[in-house]
């Protein structure tokens, strides 16, 4: 990998924090953000979905079926010089699944999405993603989704007041897809969402997520950046523009599997930081699949696979049209399998196992997963 150069201190232009968001998939990805982190003196941002942390009222996490505040803890304890934020990702009504699957009102998605924000904050959170793209049903009206926005805002606002402490936030309009925004749609809505949170007497945020021709699906990146590179990245130059006259900083997600020059495309054209997640997960289960080939472990192999691909896990991420492949499959949901008590136990033979060969299976995993962070870090 070539050098990272250390970021910017939080406080920098735009108020970046970090260019890189990274997804805590597994403890690994999460231990490996902190290895990564302290090796090269690089702040990153932790960026958990609701599905993957989430307050313990509101049923907590897969990630080792952490809660909010065992994982801010956890991180805490590892992290003594702050080199990590801790940020939320997608929070906001409807983002996790039983708020949909429970048909709760838009009044009490909100509330519940107030819960699980009001417990960041308490935990030591600094960075709120605010994504209210989601209804009930599908995707919300884009004015309702902006007045959700305001009211959640001003409620992390005074939920910070109360606990004296600051607070960043970002905002977005839509769910991923995979082209870019119309940058005169993109400046009418931003210029209509800080006019309102202006009237509320609300500070900017420091995060704006635009469309950026960056979309996850199985284990690759469908956006148009790929097919139309130099659009995209005329496009993006133009969000970016409009963003940094607000004085924000564009956020790109969905960047997983991009090249290095994709990568310094999107850079170049003028994104601030880039989240990453799906791909993180996708490493570390591809690593330990070719260890336990390496070892011959075929039989906790095969087990592995057959409780990921039964987990169904992976159906939200495949390409419509995909021709069957359950192996493939198997691999996109394999990291969620990494904190149930099936998968602890499996682990713990394999752990035994190759630890007689001089292998110690996590800190391969987590290196591994260091590569990936590596690739973003050395460019951003």
């Amino acid at each position: 990998m070539a050098n990272v150069k250390p970021v910017e201190q939080p406080g920098g232009r735009y108020g970046i924090p970090s260019p890189l968001g990274v997804g805590p998939m597994s403890r690994n990805s999460i231990d490996a953000c902190i290895e990564f982190a302290y090796r090269h003196e690089f702040n990153l941002m932790l960026i958990p979905s609701r599905r993957q942390i989430e307050a313990a009222a509101l049923g907590g996490g897969y990630v080792e079926g952490w809660d909010t505040e065992a994982f801010a803890e956890y991180v805490r304890k590892r992290d003594p010089k702050h080199l990590l934020m801790l940020c939320r990702d997608h929070g906001g009504p409807y983002q996790l699944p039983t708020e949909r699957a429970s048909g709760l009102t838009p009044e009490q998605a909100l509330d519940s999405a107030t819960v699980s924000f009001v417990e960041d904050i308490r935990c030591g959170f600094e960075l709120l993603h605010i994504d209210t793209c989601m209804d009930v049903d599908g995707p919300a009206e884009h004015s309702l989704a902006v007045e959700r926005l305001v009211e959640l805002y001003g409620r992390c606002v005074e939920a910070a007041r109360v606990e004296n402490v600051d607070l960043r936030f970002e905002i977005g309009f839509e769910d991923q897809g995979v082209d870019t925004n119309d940058p005169a749609e993109f400046d009418e809505q931003l210029h209509d969402v800080l006019a309102r949170l202006r009237a509320a007497d609300l500070p900017a945020p420091t995060f704006v997520v635009a469309q950026t021709g960056t979309k996850v699906l199985e284990t690759t990146n469908t956006g148009a950046l790929r097919t139309a590179p130099a659009a995209v990245e005329y496009a993006v130059r133009a969000l970016s523009d409009l963003t940094q006259k607000s004085g924000l900083a564009l956020k790109a997600h969905n960047a997983d599997y991009l090249s290095f020059a994709e990568i310094g495309r999107l850079r170049t054209a003028g994104v601030h930081a880039m989240n990453i997640a799906p791909e993180i997960g996708v490493a570390e289960t591809r690593a330990l699949l070719e260890l336990l080939e390496e070892v011959g472990l075929r039989n906790a192999r095969d087990s592995f696979l057959a409780m990921a691909y039964e987990s169904g896990l992976w159906r939200k991420w495949m390409i419509q049209g995909t021709p069957d492949d359950d192996l493939r499959r198997a691999i996109i949901a394999g990291h969620y399998m990494f904190g149930t008590e099936a998968f602890v136990q499996l682990k713990e033979s394999v752990s035994a196992t190759v630890a007689r060969r001089g292998i110690d299976l996590d800190q391969y995993l987590r290196l591994r997963i260091e590569h990936v962070i590596g690739r973003y870090a050395t460019l951003l």
